[in-house]
């Protein structure tokens, strides 16, 4: 089973749910490949799920997956969202540090976890965690093995941003999570007692609160707290209790909407 046909960025994920979908059917050792854009996918079926490689812009292999279970009918969000930010050749930085893609994942708790002894950080979700060590992320049901109940590992090769490999993150969770999933909401600390240089109230309260006492003067009260969501949605509000308060209104409608990926 082999297959070469181009395709527009707007169908990438229908291409690639074409190759891989027969591939489940077929006997173990078959083989399946596709042009898309600036990509080639190469798929071949094994006895426990797929095994793919992902090539851009005619360069080596730049991503490496393995899906098993559910991951391996689910997978068609990520495996396009590697072809979209995969580097070009020749990058000249040096990679990205596990900590530094934890940060930018919009799919995360407030709490940012510290690596275990191992050098592995981990992100939940409802019904989905992240592991991430090194060049290599896996994605698999939370409270289950690596391997039961789907799974989705990929592998980065090349010159990746930290941003780019957290984007792909956010969407294996997406794809392998329950629909709650898509809403993580978390809160900023407001800033407090700040030199009026340093707030964005400057322009109005430039020489405000000379005389303030306790240790005050000089300074202008910043209480702005901003809810977000790994939606896309945020919002700022009067202290955290009202931002906190927003988010639960935030999730709360998300629930009602036909499509809970919609942001509010």
């Amino acid at each position: 089973m082999a297959t070469s046909a181009p395709v527009s960025g707007d169908c990438t994920q229908e291409a690639i749910t074409d190759l891989l979908h027969p591939l489940l059917e077929e006997r173990t050792g078959t083989r399946g490949q596709r042009r898309l854009g600036r990509a080639h996918l190469h798929a071949k079926r094994l006895g426990w799920g797929l095994r793919c490689a992902v090539h851009v812009d005619g360069q080596t292999t730049c991503a490496w997956l393995t899906l098993t279970g559910r991951a391996a009918t689910g997978s068609s969000p990520v495996i396009a969202e590697i072809i979209s930010r995969a580097p070009s050749p020749g990058g000249s930085h040096r990679g990205y540090a596990v900590r530094d893609v934890m940060v930018a994942m919009r799919m995360r708790a407030s709490r940012w976890p510290e690596p275990n002894r191992y050098g592995v950080i981990t992100v939940k979700a409802p019904g989905v965690m992240v592991e991430l060590h090194g060049h290599r992320l896996v994605a698999y049901g939370e409270g289950q093995p690596a391997r039961a109940g789907g799974a989705l590992e990929v592998t980065f090769d090349g010159s990746w941003w930290a941003g780019d490999v957290a984007a792909v993150a956010d969407v294996a969770m997406r794809a392998l999570g329950h629909p709650e999933a898509l809403h993580r909401t978390w809160t900023t600390s407001p800033r407090g007692w700040v030199h009026p240089g340093d707030s964005r109230h400057q322009q109005f309260w430039g020489s405000a609160g000379l005389n303030r006492p306790g240790r005050r003067a000089g300074l202008v009260g910043d209480h702005t707290s901003w809810a977000f969501c790994s939606c896309g949605w945020k919002c700022a509000c009067e202290g955290r209790q009202e931002a906190r308060r927003a988010a639960k209104r935030h999730r709360e409608a998300a629930q009602r909407l036909p499509s809970p990926a919609t942001p509010l």
